[in-house]
């Protein structure tokens, strides 16, 4: 069969090759549609329709091992693509319960060219059928107080984490931060940092002393994304992840698009997943990434996915429209089409100038961040450790100062210092009228005569 061909064929920017009918299905179905005029989409349904490929700056291949003669396609698709030196990156989605020689012949040259640097490889396990409830029933096993945030660049992750972790700490926990993004900028809030890739706490002695060493600390560690393109080096942090977890009350993980590429398994084991995103248009496309990729491992169907709309300045666009061009996508009709099934929980949190000041103070002086931003991010943290910790709570939208003073005069009032305040100092006014009265009584003539 001839090969399928659509969008244009010059000046491409990326072209996505697929191997057959059920490869195609998986990009349809889980991944996110190219554009018409910067990229093409080829359907090779045969080793004779792969020299038509057109010249890309970068290609995509979706291989699915259970397409007609994939083996074949494979072996000269490449032969076809790795003299035009450009990126190569790979999706194979595999059946782990085949055996067919020629099938792991395949896997082993991918790998292969994966170790020698000429593509990037993300292997993809399809899960069979007979063992899909078992495996959907261990997905589920997730870590209660393990709770991963990411997002595109730039967006607050890292100082939403610190406030959140700041609110923690203050209420008694103890708290684990670990930072697998290229930047670390954790390192720049906390000053104990720790490296990973010396793999600690493996034995039950060392989770001993971690623990009573750690206790109502705050410590940073962090690791280089090296270590998550070794499926024995994911493993390792893996189990260094879940010894974390036993020594820290709170454990956050700061994660960006390479972990979620490299090791998108590891959000699995997060109680929590919070997708941070800003007011920059721009950057939907990166957010409908990462919603897509969680989609397509199956982790959106967990109910645990937040998004946190961070608005770094004040603007009338809401998170109802980041979300409505994140989750859908406009048909020719102009009807909205899902391209995600999320259930998901939203934030929106307003930033301030004295929030700002607060998060650059932090950074150089180490003042707290909660106790200086504005009220609204405050608030917004605490509705955030509420929702870690399954607290109800009611969320209080665009507060007013009116508002915003009647809160604040209602948390003074529950306060037990306060309340202390106010019955002493009730009990002194009390005593001061009684003692008034007296006075007043003893000073009159006929009342002294009595006595």
């Amino acid at each position: 069969m001839e090969i399928i061909v659509e969008g244009s064929t010059n000046s491409l920017k990326r072209c996505i090759i697929t191997t057959g009918v059920s490869s195609l299905n998986y990009y349809n179905n889980y991944m996110q549609q190219y554009n018409r005029q910067k990229e093409a989409l080829y359907n090779c349904m045969g080793i004779n329709s792969i020299r038509n490929i057109g010249e890309a700056q970068q290609y995509d291949v979706i291989i699915d091992v259970s397409d007609n003669n994939v083996t074949d396609i494979v072996f000269e698709l490449f032969n076809h693509l790795l003299p035009k030196k450009v990126d190569i990156y790979v999706k194979l989605i595999h059946d782990t319960s085949s055996s067919d020689d020629n099938i792991k012949a395949c896997i082993v040259l991918l790998q292969r060219l994966e170790r020698n640097r000429l593509i990037e490889l993300e292997i993809i396990n399809k899960i069979p059928q007979s063992f899909k409830e078992k495996e959907e029933k261990s997905w589920m096993k997730r870590i209660k107080n393990l709770f991963f945030f990411i997002g595109p660049g730039n967006t607050g992750k890292t100082s939403i984490i610190s406030a959140l972790t700041e609110l923690c700490n203050e209420k008694g926990g103890s708290i684990g931060l670990i930072d697998l993004t290229e930047s670390c900028k954790l390192m720049n809030y906390f000053p104990n940092v720790r490296s990973l890739e010396k793999k600690p706490f493996r034995n039950g002695s060392s989770k001993k002393k971690l623990k009573s060493k750690h206790d109502g600390r705050v410590d940073v560690y962090y690791a280089s994304h090296s270590i998550l393109k070794d499926s024995k080096d994911r493993k390792d942090l893996t189990k260094t992840i879940e010894a974390l977890t036993d020594a820290y009350d709170y454990v956050f993980i700061n994660a960006d698009l390479k972990v979620l590429n490299h090791a998108g398994d590891l959000f699995r084991l997060g109680e929590k997943i919070f997708i941070v995103h800003d007011f920059m248009p721009t950057k939907i496309n990166v957010t409908k990434h990462i919603l897509l990729t969680f989609a397509e491992k199956g982790i959106n169907n967990n109910p645990n996915i937040a998004l946190i709309y961070n608005k770094i300045i004040r603007c009338s666009y809401s998170l109802k429209n980041i979300e409505e061009k994140m989750i859908f996508k406009t048909s020719k009709n102009k009807e909205l089409i899902p391209l995600v099934d999320l259930n998901s929980k939203t934030f929106e949190i307003p930033y301030h100038t004295k929030t700002m000041r607060a998060i650059i103070n932090h950074i150089s002086t180490k003042s707290s961040i909660v106790h200086n931003a504005a009220y609204s991010y405050k608030k917004n943290i605490d509705y955030l450790y509420k929702y870690i910790n399954n607290i109800s709570y009611v969320e209080l939208e665009d507060m007013d100062i009116i508002e915003g003073f009647k809160a604040c005069v209602g948390g003074i009032k529950q306060h037990q210092y306060a309340q202390r305040t106010y019955h002493s100092f009730h009990k002194h006014i009390t005593s001061l009228v009684t003692l008034a009265q007296s006075i007043k009584y003893f000073d009159t003539p006929k009342n002294l005569q009595k006595y």
